[in-house]
């Protein structure tokens, strides 16, 4: 047991990346601004066997090719700008760019920066935001361990992280991905693989997959073509040698071609809808100057609302949205009608008598999504893209403000909105769809065809994949990865603290009813912020969560908040994160 004061108010930190850190810098500002007199000394013990900051997802030593998806103008982990308006800043509230400047650091506010880079801005902010509070007579620790079980006390909590026992009064859960259990599917094509001797990557962070299993020439079956799609693409390419030369003067879509370095393996790339998230626009902001919605109004909604109580989403809201998203498709010089979902699946109802043939149309299907995201606010399809995305911000407050039905937002809101909006607004920058195009023109990368199926060939000894839209496109390859994080769901999380926090009852699975019927939720089932675990007779103690497994409250939780943004919206990460710090320094003080 470690050796504490008993008079101490010990905070137990479970997480040092984006939002762990984003606690810190809070409990800092908070400390900051009351009296050392009003409550009982403090100690803060943060734990994480990852570099504490940056995390894991954000480690500064990774592959400086791995982007952000977001510009450099937008992520922060502690207010800044407007932002300090509602949420008042510490002694080290800095934005990324902040950080940038003050550290001359060539960072373009416009620019995708490297997520290494991002990395060793959060490294600063946890250790600055340490010394901040040490300096208030704050004890911090820091701790390179996993918990792995955390149990309830009398007088408190204790924590267990490399074979230590540590006490607390409050806990904060800052988990982040966490490492799941293969579903149905992949688990059968992963013991397929093994019998066979095959190679198959399930569902993982970039910085775990070692992609120097792939070897040159060798063919990889890839099921998802999302973002960690992109990191695979990049790494297996420029990350062996491979060059992009780039011309200015050729049109976008064509501006880069790609030269093997011959270390190559040959990407065989799959997914639903046959095509790959779509590239941002590089209209600056965050949602780009000019979008306005003029049918989802703050008056539209609430005068429904007056109208309904909860809101059904397709029946009442999905109206709204597409004609926003129409009217901006008219407004940046759209002709016709503009159809989100027919535009999210290109391909649908199409068949193609070869994969040579499909592979052009793919060809040229990223070149004019790279044509359309160069042109900025001159693309009526991005602006119309973006309507969509200020929409999203909306209804994600309607999320967690429980304005809408619980059978709504599972059938409608997470069963197919969000699929289509992921794959329209949260895509790669330009560049990704640049190199994409250029790679597929090179014939390093080849695509299967919407609606791909996946399985195993006992008698080949390979991992096959084919579309039943395109002719003759059959695939065989000894990899097989699945480009995509693991799922965020609580109940197959292989983590022992998670597991033994539900097995003894200090939390729960959020369940939803719906249609009379009950359905387990992906996240824990809290309480209204500050985010406290619900325990399984309906208390809840001291134990708080932050960020992913607040799924169930919240819909789209972010890594990171917008520099400037509202806290009720695109900075709600670090509203949660103060609301947290707040409820536990008045703890500290002996209020309830």
């Amino acid at each position: 047991m470690e050796q504490v004061n008993q008079q101490e108010y010990v905070i137990a930190v479970v997480g040092a990346g984006p939002r762990g850190t984003s606690f810190l810098e809070r409990l800092l500002a908070q400390v900051q601004r009351s009296s050392p007199g009003q409550r009982r000394p403090l100690r803060v013990n943060v734990f994480d066997p990852a570099p504490h900051g940056p995390g894991k997802v954000w480690h500064p030593e990774q592959s400086p090719l791995y982007l952000m998806n977001t510009p450099a103008s937008y992520p922060t982990a502690a207010p800044a700008g407007q932002t300090q308006e509602k949420l008042p800043a510490s002694s080290c509230s800095l934005s990324f760019m902040d950080y940038c400047r003050a550290n001359a650091l060539n960072e373009d506010a416009a620019t995708y920066p490297a997520r290494a880079a991002y990395g060793t801005y959060l490294a600063w902010l946890s250790k600055e935001a340490s010394a901040h509070l040490r300096g208030r007579g704050v004890t911090v620790d820091h701790i390179s361990a996993e918990v792995t079980q955390l149990s309830r006390r009398s007088n408190g909590y204790l924590l267990t992280a490399a074979g230590r026992d540590y006490r607390a009064d409050a806990v904060i859960l800052a988990l982040g991905h966490l490492e799941a259990e293969q579903g149905s599917g992949p688990s059968h094509l992963a013991a397929q693989a093994e019998r066979l001797g095959l190679h198959y990557q399930g569902p993982a962070i970039p910085t775990d997959v070692d992609y120097e299993r792939f070897g040159a020439g060798e063919k990889v079956l890839v099921r998802g073509m999302g973002l960690n799609f992109f990191d695979l693409m990049i790494q297996v390419t420029a990350g062996r040698g491979g060059r992009f030369r780039h011309d200015p003067e050729a049109p976008p879509g064509h501006r880069l071609s790609y030269t093997a370095s011959g270390r190559e393996p040959q990407l065989i790339a799959g997914s639903r809808r046959g095509t790959p998230y779509r590239a941002k626009t590089t209209a600056p902001g965050f949602v780009p100057e000019g979008i306005k919605l003029r049918h989802l109004t703050e008056e539209a909604v609430q005068r429904l609302v007056d109208a309904h109580g909860e809101l059904d989403f397709t029946e009442h809201l999905w109206p709204l949205i597409q004609q926003d998203v129409t009217t901006t498709y008219a407004q940046f010089g759209g002709a016709g009608e503009f159809d989100a979902q027919s535009f999210a699946r290109p391909f649908t109802e199409r068949h193609w008598s070869s994969p040579e043939e499909y592979q052009q149309s793919m060809i040229e299907w990223l070149e004019h999504d790279a044509a359309t995201a160069a042109a900025g606010a001159g693309s009526p399809e991005k602006m119309a893209v973006n309507a969509l995305h200020a929409a999203r911000l909306i209804i994600k407050r309607l999320v967690t403000e429980r304005l809408i039905r619980p059978e709504s937002r599972l059938r409608d809101v997470e069963g197919w909105f969000e699929a289509l909006v992921e794959g329209l607004t949260s895509g790669p920058p330009l560049q990704r769809m640049e190199e994409l195009a250029a790679l597929a023109r090179a014939g390093i990368v080849e695509f299967l065809g919407p609606e791909p199926v996946y399985g195993v060939d006992s008698t080949q000894r390979a991992f096959i994949a084919d579309s039943a839209v395109v002719q003759g496109a059959r695939y065989a390859a000894e990899h097989m990865i699945e480009a995509m994080m693991p799922p965020n769901r609580i109940t197959e999380a292989i983590s022992p603290l998670v597991r033994g926090l539900l097995q003894q009852g200090l939390a729960v699975p959020a369940v939803m009813e719906a249609g009379g019927q009950s359905h387990v939720h992906k996240g824990f089932e809290v309480t209204e912020q500050p985010h406290r675990l619900l325990h399984s007779d309906g208390t809840s103690g001291q134990i708080y969560a932050l960020g992913l497994q607040l799924s169930s409250a919240q819909w789209g939780t972010a890594i990171a908040a917008e520099a400037g943004g509202d806290p009720q919206t695109t900075a709600r990460t670090l509203d949660d994160a103060d609301a947290a710090a707040l409820a536990v320094l008045q703890q500290a003080g002996g209020e309830d």
